[in-house]
């Protein structure tokens, strides 16, 4: 258990004046936020992913994140918390603070309803404020060997050392349901669901659920010793399974095609519930 990749709300009070201590609120659009974490530098979801060969949620360019991340005041030395509406919005923030090779990473358990739960301070943002930070500098030490390719799974799927994680619906997973009216064959050979919401509090979902829980649920899946990993139709849920993955001990991959690019190079699949 990689316990330092997930902060508490609790820690993460006592760290407000520390300004090695970097906190990201991941956003939907680009509008003023209103209640916020003090300190917190927001990000649109959208620029840290695109749209390249006809598939939708993909890396950018290792030059172009840098120069984000550092936008957001992130240098090698700070320890970036990161927290978003949906814990797959954050986790693919992390996956892509990890591409870059930075790994004083968290994931705030609870987010900002717990935060507000608690009655910790908040800060507000007026119309048409505007906050500056200083630029950070990250010396890169690109981890592209986490990304792999429909041809990498290709040659390995259905072969021993490997545990896929599919983290998509049952529908999507057994072939009998569709995302988006877009409708699926079923799953890749040997693959075993694991949705996000599954490691997380129903009643909280910005919560983990208890630690021995979360080994649980990948103790289930993962063979000792195999290599893991993660997909579901875009690269966006499957960003949550690979990060907690890696909490838990793991050093999981990440298909980041996922099933857009798996069914759109017409490759194998299999419908049903049988891994």
């Amino acid at each position: 258990m990689r316990d330092e990749l997930i902060a508490s709300t609790a820690w993460l009070a006592t760290k407000l004046s520390d300004p090695s201590v970097v906190i990201v609120e991941i956003t939907r659009s680009d509008s003023a936020r209103a209640a916020h974490i003090p300190g917190a530098r927001a990000i649109n979801y959208r620029y840290f992913v695109e749209r390249r060969d006809s598939l939708s949620t993909e890396v950018p360019s290792l030059d172009s994140l840098r120069s984000l991340v550092e936008g957001l005041g992130i240098s090698d030395q700070s320890h970036v918390v990161v927290y978003a509406p949906e814990a797959p919005m954050a986790t693919r923030f992390l996956l892509t603070l990890h591409l870059l090779g930075l790994d004083r990473v968290s994931y705030l358990d609870g987010g900002l309803p717990k935060w507000r739960a608690e009655g910790r301070a908040l800060a507000r943002e007026e119309p048409g404020a505007s906050r500056t930070v200083a630029r950070g500098r990250i010396t890169p030490k690109p981890r592209l060997e986490t990304i792999v390719t429909a041809s990498w799974l290709d040659a390995r799927v259905g072969q021993p050392g490997l545990s896929l994680i599919d983290t998509r619906t049952t529908g999507e997973y057994t072939g009998t349901g569709n995302r988006s009216g877009m409708p699926s064959a079923g799953h890749l050979l040997g693959a075993r669901q694991l949705e996000w919401e599954q490691m997380f509090d129903s009643a909280a979902p910005l919560t983990l659920k208890p630690r021995n829980e979360l080994r649980a649920l990948f103790s289930e899946r993962v063979t000792p010793g195999d290599t893991v990993v993660t997909y579901c139709w875009v690269g966006y849920r499957a960003s949550a399974t690979w990060f907690m993955a890696r909490a838990m001990g793991y050093d999981p991959l990440f298909y980041d095609g996922s099933y857009q690019d798996w069914q759109r190079r017409q490759l194998p699949t299999r419908a049903g519930v049988v891994p």
